[in-house]
């Protein structure tokens, strides 16, 4: 009998099994992007790496970033692939480039794999279909390890994504010879803590959301704060409330969320605030403000001081990993409520439009559609 497809859910918990997996293997798994990378360090001294990314895929590499800089000693730059061709490919200068499209479908990192090849660079990718067209165009295209992914509104591929990102940056700063093996061994050891606290925060998310779940189910507008790594999770837990929940939802670092944007939180938004990792007595207050205002405002703290709109998340050893658990929280949080609600319909005004916004090319829907049936009969399913 086959096996029901997996949900978005399950792929939010399943991506803990994937991402040990994936940590075991993770020499293997980075040898290719560390090699392209080292081949630049050869040619032109490779001041900074510059990651051409959209969407999920873009807001993993925000996650990454600081841990990656970090590690490599040197600048880290995230970039959208209309940016990069625009304006952003001469600065920094000697980049080793590296676009990414988890489905390898996307017609606008296409787009800059072909402004790669027009200005003579090599063309590096990232992606979990080996078989795309950004596959098939690059120069070197490698596998990041997310394995089968068959939904649209991607979590395992996220989490994969952010974790071979820091792995890739241990190797290459190793290869490079930034750091020795005690700090690899030492940065191996962060990421599996971060992946130990990435499955701590699973139970802590299904129970924020049956507490709260007649709040999240009323689609009211989402504020979502966070600084640093953060910040790329507020990113893509705004993403995630609007392609699921199909509800308004911004990120904001801290000040820039005090700043203005704070002015129209009103009873009934929905507000998440991260705290800094080593905590933050501005974040807590700007929290305990919001709470004062709307019933629906939260701090997402590994400093709980028992405040009752504290949400106490496991801490990091290495503060510039809290991302992977972070993320688990508002994915889980973001399909939990999608699947009670079933919000995944978008509205008939807009549906009646499907393909005039397209964004993938040719063959995404029938690569959808193989995954699918993949995912419905193989053994490698995304049920724990």
């Amino acid at each position: 009998m086959k096996s029901q497809t997996p949900t978005m859910l399950d792929y939010a918990r399943s991506a803990q099994n994937r991402m040990a997996e994936n940590l075991g293997r993770s020499a293997e798994l980075t040898c290719w992007l560390v090699d392209s990378y080292a081949a630049t360090l050869r040619r032109s001294g490779g001041p900074a790496v510059r990651i051409v990314a959209s969407g999920s895929s873009r807001h993993a590499a925000d996650c990454a970033r600081d841990f990656m800089a970090r590690t490599l000693g040197e600048q880290v730059c995230v970039v959208t692939p209309e940016r990069f061709m625009a304006f952003d490919h001469d600065y920094p200068a000697n980049a080793f480039n590296v676009v990414v499209s988890q489905s390898g479908y996307s017609t606008n990192v296409l787009a800059a794999l072909d402004f790669l090849h027009d200005s003579g660079q090599p063309a590096v990718a990232l992606t979990a279909n080996p078989g795309s067209p950004v596959a098939a165009r690059a120069d070197v295209a490698v596998d990041y390890g997310c394995g089968l992914e068959a939904v649209d509104f991607v979590t395992q591929g996220m989490l994969t994504l952010v974790e071979f990102l820091m792995l890739f940056s241990l190797y290459g700063a190793e290869a490079a010879g930034t750091i020795g093996q005690r700090a690899l061994m030492e940065g191996l050891a962060s990421v599996e803590d971060a992946v130990a606290a990435h499955g701590a925060c699973l139970p802590v998310a299904d129970a924020f959301v049956e507490r709260h779940m007649g709040e999240l189910s009323r689609r009211s507008p989402a504020l979502v704060v966070g600084n640093g790594p953060a910040w790329g999770v507020a990113e893509e837990a705004a993403l995630k409330f609007q392609e699921t929940l199909k509800i308004a939802a911004a990120p904001f670092e801290g000040e820039e969320f005090m700043h203005g944007p704070e002015m129209q939180v009103a009873p009934g938004h929905l507000v998440f605030i991260q705290d800094d990792p080593a905590g933050s007595p501005r974040l807590a207050r700007c929290a305990r403000v919001m709470a004062q205002v709307t019933p629906s405002a939260w701090l997402l703290t590994a400093h709980p001081a028992g405040e009752p709109y504290e949400v106490a998340l496991p801490p990091c050893a290495d503060p510039l990993c809290t991302a992977i658990p972070n993320l688990g929280f508002f994915q889980v949080v973001a399909a939990t409520v999608a699947q009670a609600t079933d919000s995944w319909d978008v509205h008939p005004f807009l549906a009646a439009h499907e393909g005039e916004l397209g964004s993938k090319a040719p063959g995404y829907d029938e690569a959808v559609a193989e995954l699918e049936r993949r995912a419905s009969t193989s053994a490698d399913t995304a049920r724990p």
